[in-house]
Parts: structure tokens; sequence; C-alpha cells
């Protein structure tokens, strides 16, 4: 029983089942799923795991798509204070085993259909564990131990500074590192995502985002906190947003990745403008067809600039930002633009988004297990983002790239991020994605890996000069390659990490090769080189 007042994640769902009890919360499926139903459940299930030896600070793993099984399970441990570990549904073999070790798993609850992959992974291991499944097999069942646990009030005492939950990064460019967050953390996100799309409990979110990415946590939570509903899906799909948006009558959702490319991308139709949406929050939001893509939708594209370790720092929550901008810094963070010394520079100057809070559990804790990395991270009394950026003399602040995703090219430095967005301007374009590969100079030659807008044969020497009337000569990629589709993780994030491994591949196109040379003149025809 908690004896504190300051809030928990099962806390904000105690209140409302108190409170409304019947109140839908979750659509899904057809059904809706209540507050005090959702409570229950979950008291049942945590009274169940508690049974099993399962208590505070224990970690348990989830492995499972977004459903009202998965909300149970969540709220659940929360109660418990145990500590959730949402895995990615992708992880199998080293990364899956990564994260066993890193936590040292006991007990996991999962889908069955990864029953396969985790059983593997700790017999390669030669570890045991608990496993829960949702149908029973190879383990204990979930719903046996909803539907025959007690609903008692538990008698465990959970802190808003308590480790809620270690969420492992998505791993675009290596090993994953489990962020420890705090009960106080989590619910932060929730909180500042509602300021930004100025959520009340009128709206309907839309979340097909899987819960071991912090957005379907914080739109989750936030929708909870403003005891809004949530329509929920499991499973992503492009062909059926517009349709589920309908079906639900959603109001908001999250844009991660390139789903505003991919929106824009589709057929267009005159019933474009009709959906119920009201805002789509959009990381980032793209500039190069902002207006086109409000007008066609008909809504507001807010933007947010964070990350896991720290939280929605910096923010735009409509058209009040500059082309290009990602808003101006939250009243709860100090955001700071920093050199190498750690030191600020000037307004203008490119260098690290670093980050402190004006509030207390609003950041991580940390990585778990990892206290040189924690202390890297944290030099100075600032969180180091690793991302590379600048502000404006008005406040704006322009995110450029991931450090480590910026090239070096004819003494120059290249953002990535900038280059991509020059590219993606033009109107035969989807979506792009821009990498360094090696070069016959000590520097970064760029590959451009290209998605065109349906049936659109692009010409390379056509897009070669295009980029070069359009962006500084040193920013010009060298190689273009084109694809259906670009790689990416469950969240829709770019895997850069496999384009960078697969390089110049046989398709790719070599504008050198080709006789063209960039410069800062134009283009030099039938140039050979020597």
């Amino acid at each position: 029983m908690q004896t504190h007042t300051l809030p928990t994640i099962h806390s904000v769902l105690e209140y409302w089942a108190k409170k409304e009890p019947e109140a839908p919360f979750v659509i899904t499926g057809g059904h809706f799923c209540s507050m005090g139903y959702l409570d229950e459940q979950s008291t049942k299930l945590a009274n169940s795991l508690q049974a099993l030896g399962v208590k505070k600070g224990d970690m348990v793993a989830v492995m499972m798509a977004g459903s009202i099984e998965y909300l149970t399970v969540w709220f659940a441990i929360s109660k418990i204070g145990a500590v959730e570990v949402p895995i990615n549904n992708a992880y199998k073999g080293f990364l899956l085993e990564h994260v066993i070790k890193t936590t040292n798993l006991q007990t996991v609850v999962l889908d069955f259909e990864f029953s396969n992959v985790m059983e593997s992974a700790f017999e390669n291991l030669g570890q045991s564990c608990n496993i829960i499944s949702n149908n029973g097999a190879g383990g204990k069942s979930l719903k046996a131990l909803i539907e025959e646990g007690k609903n008692n009030e538990l008698n465990t005492d959970v802190l808003s500074t308590d480790i809620a939950c270690v969420l492992f990064t998505s791993g675009t460019t290596g090993p994953s590192k489990g962020v420890l967050m705090s009960h106080g953390h989590q619910l932060s996100f929730g909180r500042l995502f509602n300021e930004i799309v100025a959520m009340s409990k009128a709206d309907i979110s839309y979340n097909y985002l899987p819960f071991f990415h912090i957005a379907a946590k914080f739109l989750t939570l936030g929708t909870l906190l403003a005891g809004a509903q949530m329509a929920l899906t499991p499973v992503f799909k492009l062909t059926k947003f517009w349709d589920d948006v309908d079906r639900f009558n959603a109001t908001l959702c999250i844009a991660v990745g390139g789903l505003c490319h991919m929106l824009m991308s589709l057929p267009r139709k005159t019933t474009d403008i009709k959906n119920t949406l009201r805002l789509i929050y959009a990381v980032p939001r793209p500039s190069e067809f902002l207006e086109e893509f409000q007008h066609r939708f008909g809504l507001t594209v807010a933007e947010g600039y964070g990350s896991t370790e720290t939280n929605l720092v910096v923010y735009s929550n409509g058209n009040d930002a500059p082309e290009g901008s990602c808003g101006k810094a939250s009243e709860h963070f100090d955001v700071r633009i920093m050199n190498e010394l750690g030191e600020e520079v000037e307004v203008g100057t490119s260098g690290e988004i670093c980050v402190r809070p004006n509030n207390p559990n609003t950041i991580m804790d940390g990585y778990l297990n990892m206290p040189k990395e924690t202390l890297n991270v944290c030099r100075g009394l600032w969180l180091h983002t690793g991302d590379r950026g600048y502000v404006d003399e008005k406040g704006y602040f322009f995110f450029q790239d991931r450090m480590k995703d910026a090239m070096r090219r004819r003494g120059e430095n290249i953002s990535s991020f900038e280059v991509e967005r020059m590219i993606n301007e033009h109107p035969d374009i989807a979506e792009s994605a821009v990498v360094a590969v090696s070069s016959d100079l000590d520097e970064d030659d760029v590959l451009a890996v290209i998605v065109p807008r349906q049936k659109i044969q692009l010409n390379p020497r056509e897009l070669l000069y295009y980029f070069a009337a359009n962006m500084p000569y040193f920013m010009v990629p060298r190689y273009l390659r084109f694809t259906a589709f670009l790689p990416r993780t469950p969240t829709q994030k770019v895997r850069k990490i496999e384009l960078r491994d697969e390089g110049i591949t046989a398709d790719t196109w070599d504008s050198v090769k080709a006789g063209l040379k960039v410069t800062r003149t134009g283009i030099l025809a039938e140039h050979q080189p020597k």
C-alpha cells in the first residue's frame, strides 16, 4: 500500500478506476477495456506473480505485441514494484542473449510466437527461466494467472523514485544499452507530451507503436493522465493506417521514423482531408513538405526532440518554429549547445546538445550495469546526448545529426540529416537515407539510398544535377542507390548500420565512374578519374 503522494505508473490507473471505473480506456479489436477492468485484471495478475515469488526490484521481461494483455502485465509489474524489461520483438540470438545477461532475468512474460527464440537464448546461456505465455504452452498460462489471481490490495510500498523499467535502446548503431527509468521519469514523459499536444479527455489517441519503444509508453501514459481513450493495434500497417484512424475516430497519434513520408507517398484521394486526426506528433517534422502535408490531411504537425535517456526537452506544438527547427527548450529543462570541452558555444555554432533537468526524476537514472558509459554520458553535471545541433538568436533549436552519423568530406563536416532533407525535397523522391562510405582520400564519401515515389523511375544523372543545384557542392552524394524500401527497426527508425555494412553494392551508381565531377562551380561532365 502506498503511503506517499508522488504518483507511480499504477497509481494513475487506480485513480481513474476509483473515480470512473466504467470509463473506457482502451479500444482494440472492436472491444472496450474500462479503467476499472484493467485495474482489476492487473491487480489479480500482480497477486499471482507475487505468489510465484516475484518481488519488488525483480526484473520481469515482457516480449509481447501491444494488447490489453500487455497493459495488464505492465501495470501488474508496477503494482509489485518489480522492474519491467520490454524486449524488442525482433530480437533473437546475440541481441536477445545480451538483454538476458545484462538484466539477469528470472521471469519472462511473452506471446507464444516468441517462445522458441526465448527458450533457445536461455539454453545457449545455460540458464533457466520462469516463462509465462499467453497460451500457457511451454510454461505457465498468463490467462490462468489472471483468472485465478486474488483481487486484493498488494502490501507493497512503491515510490515514484523507484526504477520501473529498463528500456533498451533500439540498437541501430550497436549493442543496446539498458536505460534505467523511474516511475517519475516515465510519467513525466506522459505529462510533457500532453503539454505539447494539449491532450484532453475528449481525445482518442491512436497507438500502433511497440511498447519496447518509449513513444508507445508516453502516448499511453499521456492518454491515461488525461483520462482519455486510446485505440490500440498490435502491428503497424501503412495500408490500414487511415482506415484505423477513421474506425476509431482517433484525434492524434505519434509518427516516428518515416511515417509522414510514407503517408505522403500514398496515392492521393479526395477523402484525404476528411480524416478525424487533429494532430500528428512527428519526429522529425517533414519540413520539406510540411505545409503540403498539413493541408492535404487537414491537421497540425507538432514536433519534439528528446531521447529515452532524457525526455521531451525541446518542442514545437504547431507552426511556431522556423523551417528545420524542432522548437524551443521546454521550461522543464535547461538545454545548451556545448563543445568538446563542455563549454557553451556561441549562438549559431554547431556543437553537442546537452540537457539538465529543472525537476527531479525527469531523466534516466543511468545505464544498467554500465557505470563507465553512465559517467561518460552524464559528465560535468550535464547529460550529453551525442547529438549535434545549434540554437539561433531567438532560442530555436536545430538538430543536425547523431554525432556518430556525421561525415567529413573535402574539409567540411556534413550532417546526413540535413542532406536527407534536401534530397527529400525532390518531388519524385519519397524518402532517403544518407551514410558515409570509405573514400580513396582520407575522408568520407557520401552514399544516398533513395526510395522513389510509387512507380517512378529516377535517372541518377538528372538527380545529380538537381542535387548540385540545390545543395552545397561538398554535400552532393557521389553514390546513389535506389530501393523500394529502407531497412527499419520495429519502431520504423532506419537501420543505418545495415546500410553502412552493405556499402557500395553492385547496383550502386557512382557519379565519378559515370564521368561526372561535382565542383564548387558546378558539374564537370566527362571527367575521367585518374
